[in-house]
């Protein structure tokens, strides 16, 4: 039986996209998931699809941008289902896009409050109630931009950056205790975000990015979001200890092992 049955999961981004297709599978692995996005009529609609295949969805508008948004998710999640035993902390902004220098400061503490400070706010007020049980899951989605630098997307790169360290970080205070916190690069995925970029002009977001997010759509290498939803559920019902403070690259050998079932 799998570990996620009965577990309480929020999943943020969870809309529409990879946020959506991991809302999905794990309701189909028996756990009750929360829904979180700022749009109600998506997240109305993923919750429509969970229970509609007979499971438990909850569906909470909520706008990252601020930690009081992010301690009050939390807790209506809580108040709603239980104490919740995995986080999925999807939600990201791409944008703003331009030179550091040019760069709006608001824009750039904002995707830095969605990409990084709301999954250390959310992750900050989930873990007592893990701690306390014995058991939970943190699972981080980040971007090969982390490593990698994205040309005039100087806030998405950074910031996911910082969630890898933060992952890691969790990964070494959480050891022997149950509860793992584990970061997933989803690869290109065909998502809302993706088109985003492409209909940016390449004086915005750069020539090397607007032909390289074009070049993936062109070639057919956007995969679909269910694969990395698939991934994301299969690591939260995982053994903990095996993959916590860990960077799981969808292209990479351990991530195809889980996918194939051999894992």
């Amino acid at each position: 039986m799998s570990e996620l049955v009965g577990k309480v999961a929020l999943v943020t981004g969870g809309g529409r996209g990879i946020g959506r297709a991991t809302a999905l599978e794990l309701a189909r692995q028996g756990a009750q998931v929360a829904v979180a996005a700022r749009s109600k009529a998506e997240i109305d609609a993923a919750v429509a699809e969970i229970q509609q295949a007979g499971g438990t969805g909850l569906a909470v508008q909520a706008d990252l941008s601020n930690s009081a948004a992010a301690l009050k998710l939390i807790e209506d999640v809580q108040s709603a289902l239980g104490p919740i035993g995995v986080l999925v902390n999807n939600a990201a902004a791409i944008g703003p896009f331009g030179a550091t220098w040019e760069l709006s400061g608001d824009e750039w503490e904002r995707a830095h409050w969605i990409n990084l400070v709301a999954p250390f706010r959310l992750s900050q007020a989930v873990l007592p109630g893990m701690l306390k049980l014995g058991w939970g899951r943190i699972i981080n989605i980040s971007s090969g931009a982390a490593r990698t630098p994205l040309e005039n997307a100087g806030p998405y790169s950074v910031s996911k950056a910082g969630l890898d360290m933060l992952t890691r970080q969790l990964g070494l205070e959480l050891e022997g205790t149950g509860v793992a916190a584990i970061c997933v690069y989803p690869g290109v995925v065909d998502t809302v975000m993706q088109t985003a970029i492409r209909e940016q002009p390449a004086e915005i977001v750069g020539t090397s990015v607007a032909e390289r997010f074009q070049g993936f759509y062109n070639s057919g290498s956007l995969q679909n979001p269910e694969r990395p939803g698939r991934l994301i559920a299969a690591l939260a019902d995982a053994d903990g200890a095996r993959f916590s403070g860990q960077i799981v690259d969808i292209y990479g050998d351990e991530a195809k092992a889980i996918l194939d079932g051999k894992s």
